[in-house]
Formats: C-alpha cells, sequence, structure tokens
C-alpha cells in the first residue's frame, strides 16, 4: 500500500465543503480535544454540542475511507462527518501549520508532537476560506493534450447507500502518469477526455459547484442526473472490481387500468412485475446489483411502485385526455374499458344575474348555473373550471361554456358596468348610466337570463321609474301615398306625441 497523503484537499474531496466549513467553525472554537495519525488510523476526540466525539477515519485511499465517529451522521449514514474531518485538520494544524495553511501533503512518517503520537491541543486561529476553484484543464481543439479516462467507483454498500438516498461516488483519472483521484490530476496539464468523459465532467464540476471533484456525496435526485450522464460510460464500477452497466433504453413498465361502477378508474402495476429499488429524480431508475436501466414510468407516478392508485371523478377526465398518453409513451397500458364509452360535451348556461344597490350606483352580480352547479360567470379557478361528473352516469362528463360566459360578461361591460371581482360583483356609477341600463339592456336581459332585483331597488324602480315604449301606425293615403304616425306610450296610459 502506497504513503497515505493527509492534506486539506484529501477531506473537502471525501466529505464536501459543507462539512470542511463546519469543521473549520469546530477547530477555531477550541473544540477538537486531540488527534493522532498512524496509517492508515486517523482518530481524536472532539467535544460538540455538550457532548464528546470519539471520532476518526480508517483512511485506505482518497476513495476507500471508513467513518468512525460516534456521532449521529456517521452511525446512521456513515457519511464522512464534520467531526472526523475537524480531527484531520487538527492533526494537520498541530503537525505541519504551513501546510495545514497550504494544503501540501502530510505523510505518515511526519514527527508528532509528543512521545505518545498524539498531536494535543493547540491555540485556535481563524479558520481559512475556502480555497479558490480547483479545475482539471481540458485540451482545446487547437490543443491535442494528454490523453485521460474517468473511472466512476460506487460504493461498496451501494445498495444500503440507495435505501438511505445518499450515495458516496468517487472518480478517478488515468493516464500516463498513472491513476489516481480525479482532483489530483495536475491542473498544470491539459487533458484530452472523450466525448462521454466531457460531459461527464460538465455535471460533476457543476454538482461540485465549479471544483473537479475526487468525490461527491449525492442525494437520490442528484444520483439520478448523474447516472443520466452515464449511460453507455464503459468505466464504472462497484468498488474498483464489480463492474456497473449504466443502460440508455428506457426498461417499460406493465400497467393496468380498471374502470369502478362508480367512475373511479384504479391503475396498478401489471401481474408479475416486481418493483425495483428505484433512484427517483427526472427520471426514474432501476437499481439491480450491477445495472441501472430506466424506467418508461414518469416520475410523478412513482408511487405506483408501491401502491395502487385511485383515481377521483374529478381528475379522470384529464387523466384520458392528458396524462393516459404520456403513459402509454413509455408503459404498456392495458384498459380495462372502452374510451368509446366516455362522453365529454359542453353545457348551455343558465344565467342569473342579481342586482343590487340604487338609481345612482348599481351593484350586479352575474352567475352561470350548470345542471346543479353555480359558478361565477367568466371564472377560471381550479376549483371552477374543468369536467364535471354526471351523477347518473358514471362514463359522462361535461363542461363550462366559457366562451358564452365571456360573452355575457361582455354585453354588462358594455353596458358601463366595471369591474369583476373575486365574488363575481361589478359596478355601474352615475344616474344617466344606471337609468340607461334599465331602459336599454335591462328589458333584454329579464327575457333572456334569470334577473332578481334586490328588495329595495325594486321598490325604488318600481316607485320611480315607468317605462314608454314607441308605437308606430301606417295609414294608406292614395295609392302611392302612406301616413306614418308615431306616438310614445307609458304602461299608465299616457300618451306623448
Amino acid at each position: 500500500m502506497s504513503e497515505i497523503q493527509l492534506n486539506e484537499s484529501l477531506f473537502a474531496t471525501a466529505a464536501g465543503w459543507e462539512a470542511m466549513k463546519q469543521a473549520r467553525a469546530l477547530l477555531a472554537a477550541d473544540k477538537v480535544l486531540s488527534s493522532h495519525w498512524g496509517a492508515p488510523v486517523l482518530k481524536g476526540v472532539v467535544q460538540a454540542d455538550a457532548n464528546s466525539y470519539r471520532s476518526g477515519l480508517v483512511i485506505k485511499s482518497a476513495s476507500d475511507m471508513e467513518n468512525l465517529c460516534t456521532c449521529r451522521d456517521s452511525r446512521q449514514w456513515g457519511k464522512i462527518c464534520t467531526h472526523s474531518v475537524a480531527v484531520g485538520l487538527h492533526w494537520l494544524r498541530a503537525t505541519n501549520p504551513a501546510a495545514a495553511a497550504s494544503g501540501k501533503p502530510t505523510s505518515s512518517a511526519t514527527t508528532a508532537t509528543n512521545a505518545g503520537g498524539s498531536a494535543l491541543k493547540q491555540p485556535s486561529s481563524p479558520a481559512p476560506s475556502k480555497p479558490s476553484v480547483r479545475r482539471v484543464q481540458r485540451a482545446t481543439g487547437e490543443s491535442a493534450g494528454e490523453p485521460a479516462e474517468i473511472f466512476i467507483i460506487l460504493p461498496p454498500n451501494l445498495e444500503a447507500a440507495l435505501a438511505k438516498g445518499k450515495v458516496m461516488v468517487f472518480f478517478e483519472g488515468k493516464w500516463r502518469g498513472g491513476r489516481s483521484p480525479l482532483a489530483n490530476l495536475p491542473v498544470t496539464t491539459a487533458f484530452a477526455f472523450s466525448a462521454d468523459d466531457t460531459r461527464l465532467l460538465d455535471v460533476i464540476e457543476r454538482l461540485a459547484e465549479g471544483d473537479t471533484p475526487g468525490a461527491l456525496m449525492l442525494e437520490a435526485a442528484q444520483f439520478s442526473d448523474l447516472l443520466e450522464v452515464l449511460a453507455g460510460h464503459p468505466r464504472i464500477a462497484i468498488g474498483r472490481t464489480t463492474a456497473v452497466t449504466v443502460r440508455a433504453e428506457p426498461r417499460r413498465v406493465p400497467l393496468e387500468a380498471f374502470l369502478g361502477s362508480n367512475g373511479e378508474i384504479t391503475l396498478a402495476l401489471g401481474p408479475g412485475f416486481k418493483p425495483p429499488t428505484v433512484v427517483a429524480g427526472r427520471v426514474l431508475w432501476a437499481a439491480g446489483a450491477t445495472t441501472f436501466e430506466p424506467l418508461g414510468l414518469p416520475p410523478a407516478w412513482k408511487d405506483l411502485l408501491r401502491n395502487a392508485a385511485r383515481l377521483p371523478r374529478s381528475r379522470v377526465p384529464q387523466f384520458l385526455t392528458q396524462e393516459l398518453p404520456l403513459l402509454e409513451a413509455g408503459c404498456d397500458v392495458t384498459l380495462h374499458f372502452r374510451l368509446e364509452e366516455f362522453v365529454f360535451e359542453a353545457m348551455t348556461p343558465e344565467f342569473r344575474l342579481s342586482l343590487s344597490g340604487g338609481l345612482t350606483h348599481l351593484l350586479a352580480k352575474l352567475e352561470c348555473a350548470y345542471g346543479g352547479r353555480v359558478f361565477v360567470a367568466g371564472s377560471s379557478a381550479a376549483d371552477q373550471a374543468g369536467w364535471l361528473a354526471d351523477p347518473t352516469q358514471p362514463t359522462r362528463y361535461t363542461t363550462r361554456d366559457l366562451p358564452a360566459e365571456q360573452a355575457a360578461l361582455l354585453r354588462l361591460l358594455r353596458a358601463g358596468f366595471a369591474g369583476n371581482d373575486a365574488q363575481g360583483r361589478m359596478e355601474l356609477t352615475g344616474q344617466n348610466a344606471v337609468l340607461a341600463f334599465f331602459a336599454r339592456l335591462y328589458p333584454k336581459l329579464q327575457r333572456e337570463w334569470k334577473v332578481t332585483l334586490e328588495e329595495r331597488l325594486e321598490r325604488t324602480t318600481t316607485n320611480q321609474l315607468e317605462r314608454v315604449e314607441p308605437r308606430f301606425e301606417v295609414t294608406p293615403s292614395g295609392e302611392r301615398w302612406f301616413d306614418l304616425e308615431m306616438t310614445v306610450q307609458s304602461a299608465g296610459g299616457e300618451k306623448f306625441s
């Protein structure tokens, strides 16, 4: 085994910059009580959150570390924790302050600070800031560059890591200078990567916030994104020895859909399909022992892999018209009913106009009745739009006639009404405008809509308004002549010439 080199880059690659930041804070707060390094074991004691943690790492290589800390993150998640990183930083500072600040390696042969090989508690110093971005140089089109290949190493406990939703992935680079963690490739050399490795670099450097990483702790969604770019990659392994295949062709999922007597649809996995371990992100990935393959099942339907889904009638039209075609694109869907059984049609609304106020300020509310359901005219809220289930027929659905509703509102707007708040109220101000409405549009609306007046307004219009209507009379007065007479008569019988 080659000599292990301890430096900040090693710890940052293994644990990430967030853990490094917290570890520096512990170091600056004088919380690390002791540290000891004897390859391959790093150990020490950290005081944090009123607890003392015996922390450390077994460091076999840059891509093979075991956390020894007694904290919950270590025991439950198996991650490289802040406490163990803080012990490492304490050792670096105690044995070689210059190396700790610069990131230069400290070998296992470094002289300890006392006979027992332990670095004792040292005076605190300000936590250093995050180093500048360290990125592998890529050859440009004009430069051939050093040929290099990227290897992807998944942890031996991959199945357990997937179950917990976090996976540590290691990246190594191979060139004529040998094979080492990808982050350790010399930054002064321009490397020529294949198209697959170039796409991989783009993704992992984005996940590492600009750095070329030697390892990344990835959430499930991030690991899913990584798998997309790893499809077909030839150098993926579990623990360096077991080859892993990431397929590009989606695996079709068998589904069955049943129509209940109440009109609801039940969707379930087809018989014989065993739900796999799934990595969920923008794509669902089925994880096997040594394979990953995308599932044709859309991520929005991932719960189908555990339980059947029952769709209420309010969702059936959307499912049949929008979601079913998407499912059929990646799944083998068997329908135990005929789509021709379903009827979707628009209904004719009954308009209901309620008026209140007075002769100088009039309020109107226009509603539309579709059978037993009433909506504010023109509303488009999710609970007031879409398809309505026919309670008497499980496969029949109706929808509102929104163009007719808009046309009805336009009639009121042209009459001078303004606004249409959440309750559907509109207002008309000014005596002349109100009187013109009652004289011109109101009689037509009474014939076409169901119009109701507030009691006070009805009393006002009855007592103070009287409608007059014109009467035309044509009288013959010769072979090619006629007389025309027009009179205006009120409901009470009064006539005006």
